[in-house]
């Protein structure tokens, strides 16, 4: 059944990001090998090297702290060459790309949430 609510959940994301426009927006890989493999390297390390359910509960957890701080590195990096994204104007491109991070940890934080409780 987890398998099936997973589907479901992608299902109806990918149906809300298809309807209000462009779904493609929401793929940023750099932005999204970040989130997945410092929250997971971090729930590894918080459950001390054993990969079990803690660690997934872990991963998730630290998922939503890793997209926030990926913002935070996005807000940063959009300051420090504020200049030059005002005279392209890309602001709103690489101001949404910077919140791919928090919405890739809170769905990674779903997925985990989701398996965990699926036993």
């Amino acid at each position: 059944m987890f398998f099936l609510g997973l589907l479901g959940v992608i299902g109806v994301m990918m149906y809300a990001a298809i309807t209000g426009g462009d779904a493609a927006k929401f793929i940023d890989l750099p932005s999204l090998v970040v989130v997945f493999a410092t929250s997971f390297f971090a729930g590894l390390a918080l459950s001390k090297g054993k990969f079990d359910e803690r660690t997934i509960s872990l991963t998730g957890d630290a998922a939503v702290i890793v997209g926030w701080l990926g913002f935070l590195i996005g807000l940063v990096l959009m300051a420090g060459s504020l200049n030059d994204l005002l005279a392209t104007q890309m602001l709103g491109s690489a101001f949404s790309v910077a919140f791919l991070t928090v919405f890739y940890g809170y769905f990674i934080k779903l997925v985990c949430f989701m398996y965990g409780n699926s036993k």
